[in-house]
């Protein structure tokens, strides 16, 4: 039987092995001009490959996910590498190769892929596909431009979206399922950074690095939330809590809906107006400066007097009642308003794709039989921690042991 894998990222691949291993004739076809080449970037170079925690709250409660995680999971996929010779190194449940470089994981996944004679043609475009009952003729075009015709019985998809388009994922296949009249959900940045609005502020505390819990709002009310150290830049912030949230964010803008972050800088250390007015009394504390001293980094301190509208150098023993309360609330409660999710070039995974619910527990689509899909392609988004490579990994082992 003649298989086709649209992609080769880790969904690909994955697909491709396992499509092998059933004895068919796998033809992979990428427009890279190698596989897996997005892969090398994940985990910054070390390649968390997945996480011993699964759960749907990984998958921001997507249920249908865990169906498809249950049939191979994070310990099918540490035992699938042990198998091609890569170990494990656990560290609070994320799971990277004891290497600790990405390369491990592509060199492993390459040399398994060698030992069966699958047919790879890179810097190859998919432009059309047609469909009947005797099978797929695709349309591939090279560097060249040359259009030539490929058939195959069965077809896996697994190009993902458009979530960094440089490494591969550039959204160029979409036109080829909008003239199948496949429909999907829109693709929107994720596991992104966040413009935010107020220049001065940003300014001010640019390339601070800082613990936080953040929050994001829309109509007065809280949609999503997480902690940890939250990076600033000119125009907003990044660092893991803002990627966790940023999926949130991308939806609610592309609804057209105003909304705001909340950055509570002090959730951590208790309750701040005590800190606060225990801080006052320090005798070597003159200006309301001071007391910021050994609290929080000194460039945040600054932006946050500066929102409150209270000048550094004021002594405390002069600050009105009025304005310490709103330096209180602006402690736990600074908010400012979303300008941007961060563009796809800087998104790690896409929210958006094909419903789970338009493909079967083999992920084939239902209404093309013999048309399959893995990975992002699919409407699947995790949170940072190897879950949306453990997607990768699932998916690309069910749709091509599937067939």
């Amino acid at each position: 039987m003649k298989v086709g894998i649209i992609g080769g990222g880790a969904a690909g691949i994955m697909s491709a092995l396992f499509a092998c291993k059933g004895k068919n004739e796998v033809t992979v076809i990428e427009h890279n001009d190698k596989l897996l080449k997005k892969i090398l970037s994940t985990g910054n170079g070390k390649c968390n490959f997945t996480n011993t925690r699964m759960e749907a709250a990984n998958f921001h409660n997507n249920y249908k996910v865990i169906e498809f995680t249950d049939r191979f999971g994070r310990f099918d996929t540490i035992k699938f590498f042990n198998s091609i010779g890569v170990v494990e190194y656990i560290r609070d449940g994320y799971v990277y190769p004891a290497s600790e470089q990405a390369a491990s994981i592509r060199n492993a996944l390459l040399m398994e892929l060698n030992r069966y004679d699958a047919d790879i043609l890179l810097n190859t475009y998919v432009k059309d596909i047609k469909f009947s009952e005797k099978g797929f003729f695709v349309d591939v075009c090279d560097t060249q431009k040359k259009i030539s015709k490929l058939y195959f019985d069965k077809l896996i998809v697994a190009t993902g979206l458009k979530a960094a388009p440089k490494l591969g994922s550039d959204g160029s296949f979409l036109p080829v399922l909008d003239k199948l009249n496949i429909k999907y959900r829109p693709p929107l940045p994720a596991l992104c950074g966040i413009k935010l609005d107020d220049k001065l502020f940003f300014k001010m505390t640019s390339g601070v690095r800082a613990k936080c819990e953040i929050s994001v709002y829309c109509d007065n009310k809280k949609i999503a939330g997480d902690f940890g150290e939250l990076q600033f830049a000119d125009s907003g912030i990044s660092g893991i809590p803002t990627f966790q949230v940023s999926r949130y964010v991308s939806k609610l803008l592309y609804e057209r809906k105003s909304v705001i972050v909340r950055l509570d800088m002090f959730s951590h250390i208790g309750d701040i107006e005590k800190i606060l007015n225990s801080r006052k009394n320090i005798p070597s504390f003159i200006t309301i400066e001071d007391i910021g001293n050994g609290l929080i980094n000194s460039k945040l301190w600054l932006g946050i007097l500066e929102a409150a509208k209270i000048s550094p150098e004021i002594k405390i023993k002069k600050i009105d009642k009025k304005s310490f309360d709103r330096l209180v609330l602006l402690c736990k409660k600074l908010d400012f308003k979303v300008k941007a999710s961060g563009d796809f070039d800087k998104a790690q995974v896409c929210t958006g794709g094909i419903p789970l619910k338009d493909v079967d527990e083999n992920l084939m689509y239902k209404s093309i039989k013999n048309l399959y899909f893995a990975g992002e392609i699919l409407d699947v988004d995790g949170i940072c921690g190897g879950y949306n490579l453990q997607w990768a990994w699932t998916s690309g082992y069910i749709a091509g042991n599937g067939l």
